[in-house]
């Protein structure tokens, strides 16, 4: 947290200050008092500086020089800028002075937390200018087994008697890349403890990357969304990162380092890092389908251009360059190396002025703010824009951002793994439904189909019944008359007349039944009301007072009670079939049709005379009665019972629940 909360003030207020602590020589070097407690001591502020430029200063001819050669150390952290080539690189001398204020020898160790340098030699002198220690020169080439202490820094032991003055001389070397010397006083005791800390620390840094990446690899596994492998690039661009510039390569795989020649394998893996994140927003904030998709043609052709400048990194491994050529590829090298974040940025403006994924530009941007802003104050740290942060040169404030970065976009990928899989889970939901909305719709087609077929079937049973046994009377009749006409021609008009009028009656029947049943198909539906009108008619026109019979209509229950046109000509038929059968067998003088419809949609029907009366056993009709059996199927078809029983008469009814 105490890292996290230094680095946002650096880099919120850190342009404030001074672009150089001083400019002027140092006249009197302040010195160093060493504590009789605590483990650490920093040198900001105490180090001066004297370049090499002919190459061959030793430490006997560094002692004489005067105090105005030493210049003082301008900057947080010594930075001597950037060296593009061998011929440019030139030793710098560091200077610090210590005071053991005690009694007592106290044993310290000089830190140079970075990795990289081709030489390093650390020398102590006393007061009369004897040289009380002088270390081997040891660099990046060194095994780290040969080294004063095995670690993948450089540690330089030195012992300051009580009450004595020293001057410590650090001799620096690098012959590519940035000269930037972080440099610390740490006790000899708190050694073993700083490197438990340490390792501790970047093994958890790793760790994260790692899990992370795995947690990817299953979501693509799950998805199949090359995005998730994209992102895995980009972590493990991010481990490698670390594994290289704080030195773990170089500790623990050291023999791989001289796979490409010089530091080139160190110059590859940031590479991998600018550009697999490249790789990464082109999909995290995709423009190739919109109207800004030129940058994603840009970012093709630099990631092709990446691709294509690993083969110089690779170059001398088989072919010596000479010094102009390898300056080109080494400053060619720092811009393509940059290249990747500029058109970053245009991705992220672009999603968030155009609205085309203003939610994930932010959070991208975001996301990488800080380790970009670091690796940029670095970059203007080396050409001398800004001093040298502390930040900027110690990568534990870099693996915090870069975990920030992978917490945020690991959280927004995760909610883009959840919204993918709600639209995935609502798709196929909506997907169903309209499945089960379309075999709804089939099998409503179908009870519509077979309801026609019922009903279609239903009105040829009734035109069959009904009309057609008229129609074939008729014709029956005709024919015979026909064949008496030709085989008799005798005959009297009176016969012919008598015999042409009982096929108009029955013509004139079969007219009736066909223009009923017309009437009932002709609508889906009829109120109770409308039915009894139709049944008065019917009863007033062909019925009443028929051979001394008086019918009367009674209709109770819910009159806007609705029904349908099968209930409607089934029950007709059922009441035409009853009164016929009174007519013709019962001998009555008054008959009653009662109607009984419920809200509920119950249908009571009784068809009761004052005839002589007849009855079935338990109610129901024989099958030699062609009618009443005709009745009792058109009840089953309403779903009712059907019954006809003597009381006072006959009685005729149908009960539908």
């Amino acid at each position: 947290m105490a890292y996290l909360i230094r680095l946002l003030l650096v880099l919120c207020f850190g342009w404030l200050l001074p672009l150089h602590l001083s400019g002027q020589p140092l006249k009197k070097q302040s010195v160093v008092l060493l504590p009789e407690r605590g483990d650490y001591m920093s040198l900001r502020g105490k180090l001066a500086y004297f370049r090499d430029s002919l190459a061959s200063s030793t430490i006997g001819e560094l002692i004489q020089l005067p105090e105005s050669a030493f210049q003082p150390v301008s900057t947080i952290v010594p930075n001597f800028g950037y060296i593009t080539g061998v011929k440019a690189a030139k030793p710098v001398w560091l200077r610090f002075q210590l005071k053991n204020s005690s009694a007592r020898p106290q044993t310290w160790l000089a830190e140079i937390d970075f990795w990289c340098f081709d030489e390093l030699q650390f020398f102590a002198v006393d007061r009369q200018n004897h040289i009380l220690s002088a270390s081997p020169v040891i660099g990046w080439k060194t095994p780290v087994a040969e080294r004063i202490r095995n670690h993948r820094h450089y540690w330089f032991p030195f012992t300051v008697s009580g009450g004595q003055e020293v001057t410590a001389y650090l001799r620096i070397l690098k012959q590519r890349g940035t000269q930037i010397v972080p440099i610390e006083l740490v006790r000899e005791s708190a050694y073993e403890t700083l490197q438990q800390k340490g390792y501790l620390f970047w093994g958890g840094v790793l760790f994260t990357l790692v899990f992370v990446s795995v947690m990817s690899l299953i979501f693509f596994l799950i998805t199949l969304n090359r995005i998730y492998i994209k992102y895995i690039f980009c972590l493990l661009g991010l481990a490698g990162f670390f594994v290289i510039n704080d030195g773990f390569m170089n500790q623990f795989a050291f023999n791989a380092q001289f796979w490409l020649p010089r530091q080139n394998v160190y110059f590859l893996f940031p590479l991998i890092l600018f550009y697999s994140q490249l790789t990464f927003v082109r999909s995290f904030l995709p423009l190739r389908d919109t109207p800004s998709r030129r940058w994603h043609t840009i970012g093709t052709v630099i990631l092709w251009t990446g691709f294509a400048f690993l083969l110089p990194l690779t170059a001398e491994r088989f072919m010596a360059l000479s010094p102009t050529i390898e300056l080109l590829i080494v400053r060619m090298f720092s811009v393509i190396y940059w290249l990747p974040m500029p058109v970053i940025g245009a991705y992220i403006a672009i999603g968030i002025i155009r609205d085309y994924h203003r939610k994930e530009a932010w959070l991208y941007l975001i996301a990488v703010l800080p380790f970009y802003t670091l690796n940029l104050g670095q970059v203007f740290a080396n050409f001398g824009m800004i001093p040298t942060f502390e930040p900027v040169a110690n990568f534990v404030y870099y693996a915090l951002a870069a975990l920030f970065e992978v917490l945020v976009l690991t959280f927004g990928l995760a909610y883009r793994y959840k919204i993918d899989r709600d639209e995935t889970e609502q798709l196929i939901r909506e997907r169903n439904s309209q499945q089960k909305r379309m075999f709804e719709a089939e099998v409503q087609t179908l009870a519509v189909k077979n309801s026609l077929l019922v009903e279609k079937e239903r009105i040829a049973r009734d035109l069959h019944d009904n009309v057609g046994a008229h129609l074939a009377f008729v014709v029956t009749n005709l024919t015979h008359i026909s064949d008496q006409a030709e085989k008799q021609p005798q005959l009297n008009g009176r016969q012919w007349s008598d015999q042409l009028r009982t096929i108009v009656i029955h013509t004139r029947e079969a007219v009736k039944l066909l223009r009923e049943t017309i009437w009932a198909i002709h609508q889906e539906s009829f109120t109770v009301e409308e039915f009894s009108e139709r049944l008065n008619q019917y009863i007033n026109r062909y019925v009443h007072e028929t051979d001394g019979l008086h019918v009367d209509v009674l209709v109770t229950g819910a009159p806007g009670q609705r029904l349908s046109s099968t209930q409607v000509l089934n029950l007709f038929r059922i009441v035409q079939e009853a009164l016929n059968n009174v007519i013709k067998h019962a001998g009555a003088t008054q008959a009653i049709v009662g109607l009984q419809v419920s809200a509920g949609g119950r249908i009571n029907l009784r068809i009761h005379d004052n005839g002589q009366g007849f009855t079935w056993a338990n109610g129901t009709a024989s099958e030699q009665h062609y009618g009443l059996q005709n009745m009792k199927t058109r009840a089953e078809e309403l779903g009712g019972t059907f019954r006809v029983f003597a009381d006072e008469g006959t009685t005729v009814e149908v009960d539908v629940t």
